[in-house]
């Protein structure tokens, strides 16, 4: 096992041993991670520089921040949403027998948690774990335009638009015009913006504030999708992840 393996192994331990009490001292911890004290000092200040422990300043003790329960609680709905999605996306594969993606949106970024493939030899598939660009993919587009104006802004600000095909959004004008279009018909489009002879629909899953932090998306080759394919997608996919909308919030709000 590396070095840096095993620092990660130490950190994940000193964070269960705070999990399980609520205030230790950094003897406390030593004693129950059974580290050299050094190197739990080390790891608490890392934690603590990071936000995800805190230290009583009078009494020196450590505990779990609040930055760290609100990691957990995403986690969860993460679970929740990938849980909930499922079926939908494995009825939606079923009904147009094309490719499924779920992306959520990850520190400002969208990140694809679960894809669901066509059971065609000729599919389109990205991977768990890629990251989707908001100017050339339906389903960055899906979000980035149910965003709130201020952070939308804080991205374009610095964002490099990178040509994939001859039909990439190049600059934030167009893309802003584009976006203004998503929102009113509820749903994005990527015709050959990021790959040729590809085509792609989303829609965005929507918080209790009509903001969005998630989309499904369904890709396909351009040669299989006629208009009637389209318009039926167009019609069914939003209301779909209104739905997984609304059941995400009625879940919470039971929390």
């Amino acid at each position: 096992m590396s070095s840096k393996i095993k620092v990660v192994t130490k950190a994940f331990e000193v964070l269960e041993t705070l999990s399980q009490e609520s205030k230790l001292s950094l003897k406390e911890i030593t004693e129950r991670v059974a580290f050299p004290k050094p190197t739990v000092f080390r790891l608490l200040y890392t934690l603590q520089v990071l936000g995800y422990v805190d230290q009583d300043p009078d009494s020196q003790t450590f505990t779990l921040s609040s930055k760290f329960v609100s990691f957990i609680d995403g986690a969860n709905r993460g679970n929740d949403l990938l849980s909930l999605a499922q079926p939908y996306m494995e009825k939606l594969r079923d009904e147009f027998k094309e490719t499924v993606n779920l992306a959520k949106l990850v520190e400002g970024s969208p990140i694809y948690i679960n894809v669901i493939e066509s059971s065609h030899s000729f599919r389109i598939s990205d991977n768990i774990g890629d990251h989707a660009s908001f100017h050339s993919t339906a389903i960055g587009k899906s979000i980035m335009a149910f965003m709130p104006v201020d952070e939308r802004k804080k991205i374009l600000k610095d964002y490099s638009f990178t040509r994939f095909t001859k039909k990439t959004i190049m600059n934030i004008t167009t893309l802003e015009k584009e976006l203004e279009k998503v929102k009113v018909q509820g749903f994005a489009v990527d015709d050959e913006e990021g790959h040729d002879g590809v085509i792609c629909i989303s829609a965005p899953i929507l918080n209790k504030e009509q903001f969005a932090y998630a989309a499904i998306s369904l890709s396909m080759p351009k040669v299989r999708a006629n208009k009637h394919v389209l318009d039926k997608l167009k019609k069914e996919l939003p209301l779909l992840t209104q739905t997984i909308s609304s059941s995400l919030i009625s879940k919470a709000g039971k929390v």
